[in-house]
């Protein structure tokens, strides 16, 4: 058994406006095929924290909230656009231009961003 404390890690990433909150890291535990970064998103509200961007790997948006319905984001991908309101989750295919857009979140909503290493550019 071993945990990881300091939590966020703070690294940059292509596209992002500050460097982006991470939570669990490929190199934790020693080794693991995700990533996670998000944080708490009720002051972002119609503030991009990235300009569209690309990952070589799929990333899952999990936006989740105290209750069902707190949190609304918008997320962009290549020339569509597409809303989810919380719990919910939406997968960005690999080499695919995307970001968010927060809309409404009460505060205790958060975004996070997860990562398939795994998957690669399939």
């Amino acid at each position: 058994m071993s945990a990881v404390e300091n939590l966020p890690i703070f690294r940059e990433v292509a596209g992002h406006h500050q460097p982006a909150p991470f939570l669990i890291t490929s190199d934790m535990f020693g080794g693991l095929p995700i990533e996670l970064a998000g944080a708490e998103i009720s002051d972002l509200v119609g503030k991009p924290v990235a300009e569209p961007h690309v990952h070589e790997v799929p990333e899952l948006y999990l936006l989740v909230s105290a209750r069902p319905g707190e949190a609304e984001i918008t997320i962009e991908v290549e020339d569509s656009e597409y809303t989810v309101t919380s719990p919910a989750v939406f997968r960005v295919p690999a080499g695919k231009r995307h970001r968010f857009v927060t809309r409404r979140a009460a505060p205790g909503s958060y975004c996070f961003g997860i990562f398939l290493l795994g998957e690669g550019a399939a």
